[in-house]
């Protein structure tokens, strides 16, 4: 009923009522190993074309179908530990006024993944879009902060330059817990990571 009144249509392949089909999703499929200075991850998909796409109708028009979609998609290609709290970067706070989401956590969670909320931003810090990797480094520098050790998982929507992870991975480390994973929805290449 409520697709006749306001149809959708997969982005890839314009099927009815899907926001990304499954076929198109699975030709976008990577789940490889990459790796950025100080830490390897898994990511389901490359940050181009499609997922841009979706991620991007998903942030800036809240388009929150889009949150199932792409989190079932990464639970169903990505092998974790599901029983492991999972740290995801908190939101700025204009980011979470403009949104009232944060993405990342909300496709972690549809994915299966079992949120911690011992991660606290300490400070906000200026948008990383447009900065290179010494910038995006500097930016975050002493961001967040651990409330108690315990052995975590990290997952992101996006890895660029790899700066938010080494960040929480900093932040861990501080308070003597440990990273056993770190995650990805969605990388770019190396060379769009400056590395």
């Amino acid at each position: 009923m409520l697709s006749t009144i306001f149809p959708i249509s997969c982005i890839g392949c314009s099927k009815l009522d899907e926001f990304v089909c499954h076929q198109c999703l699975a030709g976008e499929l990577i789940t490889e190993q990459g790796h950025r200075p100080g830490f390897r991850f898994k990511s389901g998909f490359h940050y181009e074309g499609l997922l841009a796409s979706a991620l991007g109708r998903l942030k800036n028009q809240n388009e929150y179908g889009y949150i199932n979609t792409l989190g079932q998609a990464f639970k169903n290609s990505v092998e974790f530990d599901p029983t492991l709290e999972t740290l995801v970067p908190p939101s700025t706070n204009a980011a979470f006024r403009k949104r009232g989401f944060n993405p990342a956590a909300d496709i972690a969670k549809k994915a299966g993944f079992k949120l911690s909320s011992k991660l606290k931003r300490v400070k906000q810090n200026d948008s990383q879009r447009n900065l290179d990797f010494r910038e995006r480094q500097l930016n975050i520098q002493n961001l967040f902060e651990l409330r108690e050790p315990a052995d975590f998982l990290i997952f992101d929507d996006v890895v660029t330059t790899g700066a938010t992870i080494r960040e929480i991975i900093r932040a861990v480390d501080d308070r003597g817990g440990r990273v056993a994973g770190v995650f990805a929805l969605c990388s770019t290449a190396p060379k769009g990571a400056n590395c």
